[in-house]
C-alpha cells in the first residue's frame, strides 16, 4: 500500500525539481545565486510539496496547478534547516551527508540566504494566476501562520530555550508538533485549502495534519536514537518516553490518521498510503 505514495512522491520530486531550476534561474546571475543552489539541491525528499498536491489531488484533479504553493512550502522548510544548522541553534556541521551551508560559504551568507528562501516563498506565492486571489490570501495566510510565532517558529523558539532535564509531556508535545508538525499540517491543509473543497474536508484534513506532522518527528527521533545521533541539548520523545513507548504513540496517532483518511471520500489512496509509508518506519 505504501508504494502509492511513493510512486507519487518521485513522479512529483521531478516535476518539482524543473520548477525549482525555472524559479531560481531567474537569479542566475545573483552573487547568492551559488548558496541557494547549494542549499536546495543538497538531497532533499520533497516530503513537504509532495504533501499538498497529494491532499489537492484528494478532492481535484490538476494538482500541478498547486505547484507555487508547493515549491513555497519547500523553500520555507529549506530556509528553516539552513538557520537551524548554523552555530548559535544546532551548530551542525553536515546536512543530508553534505557540509552544512554555512561550513561552505560562510555564516554571513548563510542567513542571507535562508532570508532569501523565505521571502521567494511569498514572491512566488503572490504572483500565481492558477486562483483565485481570495485563494491565494487565505493560503498565504495559512502557511505565514503556521511557519511562524505560532507555528514552527515558535517551537523551535521553545527547543532552543528547553532542556532534556526541565522538559515534561505539555513541553515535548508544543515542540514537536509545531517545530516540524506545523510545515507538513500547512501543506496538507492548503492542498485542500486550493482544491475548494468543503470546509469540514479541510478541517479533517487539517486534524489529519496535526497527527502525521507530529508522528513525523517522532519516527525522526525515533531513527536518531537508533543511529545514536541524538542531540543531548534537545528535548526528543526517546529521551523523554523511550524507545518502545514512542513507537507506540506513533503507531496511535496512525491508526487516528487513518481512521479520518477512511470517513473523507477521496479521489484516490495517496493519503491513505501516505500513512502506511509512516508505518513502515516503525516495523
Amino acid at each position: 500500500m505504501k508504494d502509492i505514495f511513493l510512486n507519487f512522491l518521485k513522479e512529483k520530486s521531478d516535476i518539482l525539481e524543473k520548477e525549482i531550476d525555472n524559479i531560481l534561474n531567474e537569479y542566475k546571475t545573483s552573487p547568492i545565486y551559488p548558496a541557494l543552489n547549494y542549499a536546495i539541491k543538497s538531497g532533499g525528499k520533497r516530503l513537504r510539496p509532495t504533501l499538498l498536491l497529494a491532499s489537492f489531488s484528494s478532492f481535484k484533479e490538476n494538482e500541478d496547478i498547486a505547484l507555487p504553493f508547493a515549491i513555497a512550502i519547500e523553500l520555507i522548510h529549506t530556509y528553516s534547516l539552513i538557520h537551524d544548522d548554523l552555530p548559535p541553534i544546532d551548530n551542525a556541521e553536515t546536512r543530508r551527508g553534505k557540509p552544512s551551508l554555512h561550513k561552505v560559504f560562510g555564516e554571513d551568507i548563510a542567513i542571507l540566504t535562508g532570508d532569501a528562501f523565505l521571502t521567494l516563498a511569498f514572491e512566488v506565492m503572490s504572483k500565481n494566476k492558477n486562483f483565485k486571489e481570495s485563494l491565494i490570501l487565505k493560503s498565504i495566510y495559512e502557511i505565514s501562520s503556521l511557519a511562524g510565532i505560532n507555528g514552527m517558529v515558535g517551537g523551535q523558539v521553545m527547543d532552543v530555550m528547553s532542556s532534556p532535564d526541565e522538559a515534561n509531556e505539555e513541553l515535548l508535545y508544543y515542540i514537536h508538533s509545531r517545530k516540524t508538525g506545523c510545515l507538513i499540517k500547512a501543506s496538507l491543509k492548503v492542498g485542500a485549502i486550493l482544491s475548494e473543497t468543503e470546509d469540514e474536508n479541510i478541517k479533517l484534513i487539517e486534524n489529519f495534519g496535526e497527527k502525521v506532522g507530529l508522528t513525523y518527528q517522532i519516527l525522526d527521533d525515533i531513527e536518531d536514537s537508533k543511529k545514536n545521533e541524538e542531540d543531548e541539548k534537545r528535548v526528543t520523545f526517546t529521551k523523554f518516553f523511550g524507545v518502545e513507548k514512542s513507537k507506540e504513540i506513533a503507531l496511535n496517532l496512525l491508526d487516528e490518521s487513518l481512521y479520518i483518511i477512511k470517513n473523507l471520500n477521496l479521489k484516490n489512496n495517496i493519503l491513505e498510503s501516505f500513512v502506511y509509508y509512516l508505518k513502515s518506519w516503525l516495523s
